[in-house]
C-alpha cells in the first residue's frame, strides 16, 4: 500500500480562508504532464480497489454480530484496559465505524501500545440501536476509564460513525470537562452518500446527508476546552470531500492523500500521526 500524504489545515473563522493554492506548472511539458496523470489515474484505482475489498470484508463479517454486542473473540491483541503509566496519564478511547469491530483498531492498538499509552474500545452491533443510544453508552464507558486509571481526562478517537456519536455525546453536555483530544477520520458528518443505499436501520437513516441528527449536531456549539482533529481522505468514497469536517470552525482538518476511509486506519503515516495528536 502506498504511503499517504498528509496536510494540515486548520479551519478558517467564518469570512476568512487560511488555505493557500499553489500552482505550479510541470517543468517536463507534456508528455511529462501526461505521465504524471496516468500515475495519478493508476494510483487512484489501485486504492480504490483496496478499499472496495476491506468493504466486502466488513460487510461478510456483519452478518456475524447482527443484532449481537459487535465483540470480536477472536481478536485479543486489545487488552480491555492496560494499566496507565502515571495516575496523570489520559487514556485513549476507541469508537469503530458502522460495522467494524475493536480489530479495526489493530493497527492503532500497536502504536498506541508502544508508546505506553492507556487504551480501551468500545464495540456494538451495526443494527437494533441507534447513534443516541450509543452516545450515553459511550458516556458510561468514559466514566470506567476516569475511574480505573485515576486520570482527569480522556481522549476519543471515533472512525466513521464512531465520530458522530463522539459528537453526539459531547453536544449534550454529559462529558463536559472529561475530554481532552477528539480526533475523528473520515465521520459523515456532512452525510454519506452510501446512507441513502440502506433504507432501514435508525443507525444509517441518522448518516443521511441532512438528516435531523446531523443537523442538530452542525448547529450544535464546539465543546468547550476540547481539541478537535478531524482527519479527511481525499480518496474517501464513502465521507467524501469535505463531509468529514465538522461545523464548528476551530475543528483542524487533517487532509490525508493516497488513502481511502478504510485504508486511513491501516496507514502507519495516518495511524502515527492521531497517536501523536493525543498527548499524555
Amino acid at each position: 500500500m502506498s504511503q499517504a500524504r498528509i496536510n494540515r489545515t486548520p479551519q478558517s473563522a467564518p469570512g476568512g480562508d487560511m488555505r493557500r493554492r499553489h500552482d505550479v506548472k510541470s517543468p517536463h511539458g507534456p508528455i511529462g504532464s501526461a505521465r504524471a496523470l496516468v500515475w495519478k489515474v493508476g494510483r487512484a484505482a489501485m486504492v480504490q480497489a483496496y478499499e472496495l475489498a476491506l468493504l466486502a470484508s466488513v460487510a461478510a463479517t456483519v452478518p456475524l454480530h447482527l443484532f449481537g454486542d459487535g465483540t470480536d473473540p477472536g481478536y485479543g491483541a486489545l487488552p480491555r484496559v492496560q494499566a496507565a503509566h502515571a495516575a496523570t496519564a489520559r487514556p485513549v478511547l476507541l469508537v469503530h465505524g458502522f460495522g467494524g469491530t475493536r480489530s479495526s483498531w489493530s493497527q492503532l492498538a500497536r502504536t498506541l501500545s508502544a508508546r505506553g499509552m492507556t487504551f480501551d474500545a468500545i464495540t456494538y452491533a451495526p443494527f437494533g440501536t441507534s447513534v443516541e443510544q450509543l452516545a450515553d453508552r459511550l458516556a458510561v464507558e468514559v466514566k470506567r476509564m476516569l475511574s480505573q486509571t485515576g486520570a482527569d481526562k480522556v481522549h476519543l478517537v471515533g472512525h466513521s460513525l464512531g465520530g458522530v456519536v463522539i459528537a453526539q455525546v459531547l453536544s449534550t453536555g454529559r462529558l463536559t470537562g472529561q475530554v481532552d483530544t477528539v480526533v475523528t477520520p473520515g465521520a459523515p458528518f456532512g452525510g454519506s452518500p452510501w446512507a441513502q443505499l440502506l433504507p432501514f436501520g435508525a443507525i444509517v437513516r441518522a448518516l443521511r446527508e441532512g438528516s435531523p441528527l446531523l443537523r442538530r449536531l452542525a448547529s450544535a456549539p464546539a465543546p468547550d476546552g476540547v481539541r478537535w482533529l478531524a482527519f479527511t481522505a481525499a480518496l474517501d468514497l464513502v465521507v467524501p470531500g469535505r463531509r468529514s469536517v465538522p461545523a464548528h470552525a476551530h475543528a483542524e482538518t487533517v487532509t490525508v492523500g493516497g488513502v481511502g476511509h478504510l485504508g486511513m486506519l491501516l496507514s502507519e503515516q495516518v495511524v502515527g500521526r492521531i497517536a501523536a495528536a493525543l498527548p499524555a
